[in-house]
């Protein structure tokens, strides 16, 4: 996937979307240039598609599930996860609703009725698009490393959305988000790795 001369790989729509981003700090002047800078390197240009691996641990289950498919930035306001191992599942997020598919059922959510979740995939789309500004206005955040090997981690300023979701890692280089670490409540946690089609990027 390509945008412009360079390949930019998606980086990720949450399975739970809904915890499909993440701690600390409260961003400066210059902190914020550095953060507009990594994201304009790694912004994703739609359409595009990246298969992903997640892995969901929950202290309820002995090994962590692992999940293979792929991520989808379709267009403004409309992201998309397949699963496609060990189960069949999408998520789609289209503008102000969710919809979810699984056993050939399907059912829609509006995301108005869930400030939290539309204040994550609000964070996803963000990062996604480059756009720091957004970002900052709904996470603390605190950004290090270099531009080849930099993370980000982001703690929800809403009260409601840390209770589901406790912050975000998101790791990445000077081309692409490589992953995202959800930590959610009761010790669960979810790591999404970005695949690449090319090794060598």
């Amino acid at each position: 996937m390509r945008n412009g001369p360079r390949q930019r790989p998606l980086a990720g729509a949450g399975s739970r979307l809904a915890a499909a981003l993440l701690l600390t700090g409260a961003g400066t002047v210059v902190w914020s240039l550095e953060l507009a800078t990594v994201l304009e390197n790694t912004a994703v240009t739609p359409p595009a598609r990246v298969q992903f691996r997640e892995e969901r641990h929950n202290p309820m289950l002995n090994e962590p599930l692992v999940l293979t498919g792929y991520l989808e930035y379709l267009e403004e306001g409309r992201l998309r996860k397949v699963v496609e191992t060990p189960f069949s599942e999408s998520f789609l997020v289209d503008g102000d609703r969710v919809r979810f598919s699984r056993d050939g059922e399907q059912r829609s959510v509006a995301l108005g009725r869930n400030k939290a979740l539309q204040t994550m995939l609000g964070g996803i789309e963000a990062i996604l698009a480059g756009r720091a500004d957004e970002l900052s206005a709904v996470f603390d955040h605190e950004l290090s490393g270099t531009a080849a090997d930099w993370t980000l981690q982001l703690k929800p300023r809403s009260r409601r959305l840390s209770q589901q979701l406790s912050g975000l890692e998101v790791s990445g280089d000077d081309i692409s988000v490589t992953s995202i670490r959800f930590a959610l409540k009761d010790q669960e946690w979810h790591l999404l790795q970005i695949l690449r089609d090319d090794p060598d990027q």
